[in-house]
C-alpha cells in the first residue's frame, strides 16, 4: 500500500513538472514569435542621426535600415579590380556614382504566417532567409538605379538571415547551449551594449596582441627556443588585404587587387597555386588553427605554404585555464609539433597565440549581441581581422561578410558544399560578421557587389 502511494506521489510530481516546462517552452516560443513579427513586419522608418560615427546594434538587426548610396557624388577609386561582371577598373580609373538615396519598402515576408488583426502565430525562424548560388541580385552594371535597389534588397535579407542564425542558437531547447559548453565557460553578461563603430574598433584595440612567450611557465623549462621578436617587430603596414577562404572567391578575379596592399593575410591551409587569379599570390601571415598545425594531412613541418612567412597558431584552453593547464590538456597536440619546428628552423616568425586572448574576443562578439551566443572561440577569420586592425592602418577583407555571389561551396579551393561555412556551425559566425559589417566605413556596392569591407585601424579612432 505505501508502495502504491508513494508511486502516485511520483507520477503527480513528475506530470506537474511536465506541466510546468511544457508551459515554460510555449511561453518562450510566444515571445521569440513577436520578435520574428518585429523583425519582419514592423514598417521601416528612418533612425534619427544622433552624429556617432556607427550605428547601433539594435538599428543594424531591426528593420529601421536605410539605404543611401554615395553621397555628393563621391568617387570610388579602385586599382587594378576586374567586376564581378566582367567589365574591368583601370588602373586610375575612377566610377562616379549618382547622388541618390533609396529607402527599402516594407513588404510582407512570405516566412509568416499571420492570423487576422495581425495576432502572432509561431513562425519557422530555421528556415533561411538567404538565399545561396543565385545570380537574382548580380549587377551587370553597378552603375544603375537597379543595381542599387538589388544591393539594398540583399543587404536586408543579410542582415535579417543574420538575426535569424542568432535566434536559433539561442534556443536553449533546440541548440542545446545548457549542455554544450565544452571550454566551460562561466560568464553572465550584463546590458548588452549599443557600440558605435568606432566604440567596436576601441573595444577590439584593447585587447592586446599577445603571443606566448619563451619565459611563459611551463614553456620557460621545457626547452622551448620561441623567438624573441613578435610577429615581425611589430612591423606596421597602411594597407591590408585579408582573404578569406569563402567559396564565393572562385572567379572573383580579384587577384592583382589583393596582391597590391601592403600587407596580405591569409587562413589555415588556403593556398595560392592555381588560385592566383582569383586570390592574389603574395602571403605575409597565416592565422592557422590547431588542426591544420597538427593533422598529418596538412603536412604542417614541410608543405612550403607555410615557410617564409609569419604564422600565428591558436588553440582553444578552458575559459579560465592558465598556462599551464593549456599546456596539459590541449584541444589537439599543438605544443609538441610547435616544439619540433622551433628546433628546424630556428628563429622562423611562428609564434602561439595567448589563449585568453580568444576569450577576450569571444566576450566582445557576446557583450554587443541581444542573444546567448555559442560558448566557442571565434573563427580564424575574426582572430585575424582583430590582429589587421592593429597592424594597419586600413584593413580590407574579402568575402568575409557574405555578397551577392555567397555560394554553398565551403572554401574555393575544395568541392565540398555547407553554408555552416558562410553562417556558422561551431564558431559565433553570424555574430562575428555582423560587427564586421558594422565596422566597415565603405560603399553598399563594395561591399555586396565587389566583395570586401573596408575597416579603418584602431589608430585612425580616438579611444
Amino acid at each position: 500500500m505505501k508502495a502504491a502511494a508513494m508511486s502516485v506521489w511520483i507520477f503527480i510530481n513528475l506530470l506537474c513538472f511536465g506541466m510546468c516546462g511544457y508551459l515554460y517552452l510555449i511561453w518562450s516560443q510566444y515571445w521569440m514569435s513577436l520578435e520574428r513579427q518585429r523583425l519582419f513586419n514592423k514598417a521601416h522608418a528612418t533612425p534619427q542621426n544622433n552624429g556617432k560615427s556607427g550605428i547601433s546594434y539594435q538599428e543594424t538587426f531591426s528593420e529601421n535600415i536605410v539605404y543611401n548610396t554615395v553621397q555628393n557624388a563621391s568617387l570610388l577609386n579602385v586599382d587594378s579590380v576586374r567586376k564581378r561582371s566582367g567589365a574591368v577598373l583601370r588602373s586610375g580609373q575612377a566610377i562616379q556614382w549618382p547622388n541618390k538615396s533609396y529607402g527599402a519598402q516594407s513588404r510582407p515576408s512570405n516566412n509568416i504566417v499571420m492570423r487576422k488583426h495581425g495576432s502572432p502565430r509561431f513562425p519557422n525562424i530555421h528556415k533561411a532567409i538567404l538565399e545561396f548560388d543565385s545570380e537574382k541580385y548580380v549587377c551587370n552594371d553597378l552603375t544603375t538605379l537597379e543595381c542599387e535597389s538589388k544591393t539594398a534588397e540583399f543587404k536586408e535579407l543579410l542582415l535579417k538571415e543574420f538575426h535569424r542564425v542568432l535566434m536559433t542558437d539561442s534556443k536553449v531547447f533546440t541548440s542545446g547551449l545548457e549542455s554544450q559548453n565544452p571550454y566551460d565557460v562561466k560568464y553572465e553578461r550584463g546590458y548588452v551594449k549599443q557600440l558605435t563603430r568606432g566604440e567596436l574598433l576601441c573595444a577590439l584595440g584593447n585587447v592586446a596582441v599577445r603571443t606566448v612567450e619563451a619565459e611563459d611557465p611551463p614553456f620557460s623549462t621545457l626547452g622551448f627556443k620561441i623567438p624573441k621578436n613578435p610577429l615581425q617587430k611589430h612591423r606596421t603596414f597602411n594597407t591590408c588585404a585579408l582573404v578569406s577562404s569563402s567559396g564565393a572567391l572562385l572567379g572573383s578575379r580579384l587577384g592583382e587587387f589583393i596582391d597590391s596592399h601592403n600587407m596580405v593575410l591569409r587562413f589555415n591551409n588556403a593556398p595560392t597555386e592555381n588560385y592566383t587569379e582569383d586570390v592574389g599570390s603574395k602571403t605575409t601571415f597565416r592565422i592557422l588553427n590547431s588542426q591544420v598545425v597538427t593533422k598529418p594531412e596538412f603536412n604542417f613541418l614541410n608543405d612550403p605554404m607555410y615557410k617564409n612567412i609569419s604564422i600565428i597558431i591558436w588553440d582553444p584552453a578552458n575559459y579560465s585555464s592558465p598556462l599551464d593547464e593549456w599546456y596539459r590538456q590541449p584541444d589537439f597536440p599543438v605544443f609538441q609539433v610547435y616544439k619540433k619546428l622551433l628546433e628546424q628552423r630556428p628563429g622562423a616568425d611562428v609564434h602561439l597565440l595567448y589563449p585568453q586572448v580568444l576569450w577576450d574576443l569571444w566576450v566582445i562578439l557576446q557583450d554587443s549581441s541581444p542573444y546567448r551566443l555559442r560558448r566557442n572561440p571565434p573563427s580564424s577569420g575574426f582572430i585575424g581581422l582583430w590582429f589587421a586592425i592593429h597592424r594597419c592602418n586600413r584593413v580590407r577583407m574579402f568575402e568575409y561578410v557574405p555578397s551577392v555571389h555567397a555560394t554553398r561551396r565551403c572554401h574555393y579551393y575544395t568541392s565540398g558544399d555547407d553554408s555552416g561555412c558562410t553562417l556558422g556551425a561551431w564558431h559565433p559566425l553570424a555574430q562575428e560578421k555582423s560587427l564586421a559589417h558594422r565596422m566597415s566605413d565603405n560603399a553598399d556596392l563594395d561591399v555586396f557587389q565587389r566583395g570586401f569591407i573596408d575597416i579603418p585601424g584602431v589608430r585612425a579612432v580616438h579611444c
